[in-house]
């Protein structure tokens, strides 16, 4: 027999594609305010890491009422080994650990027909969100693709579109939703708590949080075949903006590397995921100035 036709091909990989991706961060969790309780050994840490399971579990489970079986969970805050493994859903992959490819979109692929943004929380400079941040709070000011402020949302969000992927349900404080619903066209969005300030909220319960997100969750995968894929055109223009002209004199070393400013380097390339690499390679070569000085 002769290959399908191209329109035919697209339909069978289509049909190959089941299950939901879950990236799952700390700071948008109901709940989680204050940076002592999402770093490793103070004291309120081990309860965060039960309130991002629970969180994680409650997603699962509206995902699986809306008949979805298959389920990759990926660690994406801090170290990366923060969920309790033995407490979650026991028919979940999980993938945790530090230095993987692609960091908090370790695991995305083609096969996969929804990704889910779990306790996320709005981009570095933004006014009234928990803890902000873009990928690397010791180091980032801004990032931007297109001269389109990015978030940790919309870069994965533009990473599982990149694969097809329609991202469906983010949960985080009304900031880092309303940031998200911005710019990815018809996403579910799950407000657990209301930011003050930086570091203070008014969250609900989070037997309440959990609730809402199952049904989010459940939402999100019966309305989700509608949803537009979240794909960013090229070609691409990466900007970084770093906390420090340091971090730019170490990274603008490399031959594909401008210096735009003194604290802003730029890289170009016609693919996405390139851009996505270098940003991840770029905050692992500056991370150095980030600790040059002691702490007081």
């Amino acid at each position: 027999m002769g290959a399908l036709p191209a329109r035919r091909r697209a339909s069978a990989r289509e049909a190959t594609r089941n299950g939901v991706f879950i990236s799952v961060d700390m700071e948008g969790m109901a709940g989680i305010v204050h940076l002592q309780q999402v770093m490793r050994g103070t004291s309120e840490f081990e309860r965060s890491c039960r309130l991002m399971t629970a969180e994680t579990n409650a997603a699962i489970a509206g995902a699986r009422r809306a008949g979805v079986d298959r389920f990759v969970v990926n660690d994406s805050h801090g170290d990366m080994r923060n969920l309790v493994l033995e407490e979650l859903d026991p028919g979940v992959e999980v993938i945790s650990g530090f230095d993987k490819p692609f960091s908090m979109g370790a695991g995305l692929d083609a096969t996969f027909e929804f990704a889910f943004f779990i306790g996320y929380h709005a981009s570095a400079g933004t006014e009234r969100a928990v803890m902000d941040h873009t990928y690397a709070g010791r180091m980032v000011s801004q990032v931007r693709i297109n001269s389109q402020v990015q978030s940790e949302a919309t870069l994965n969000a533009a990473l599982a579109g990149n694969y097809g992927v329609r991202t469906a349900l983010i949960t985080g404080d009304q900031t880092a939703v309303a940031e998200a619903e911005r710019e990815l066209k018809g996403i579910h969005g799950v407000v657990v708590k209301q930011a003050i300030g930086r570091q203070a909220a008014r969250s609900l319960h989070p037997v309440e949080a959990c609730r809402r997100i199952e049904e989010g969750a459940f939402r999100a995968v019966t309305d989700g075949r509608e949803r537009p894929v979240y794909r960013l055109k090229g070609p691409f223009e990466l900007e970084i903006d770093w906390l420090s002209t340091a971090m730019a004199d170490l990274v603008s070393y490399l031959p594909e590397i401008e210096r735009a400013s003194g604290r802003t380097v730029r890289y170009r390339s016609e693919d996405y995921l390139d851009c996505y690499r270098v940003l991840l390679a770029l905050i692992g070569l500056a991370a150095p100035a980030a600790y040059q000085y002691p702490r007081p």
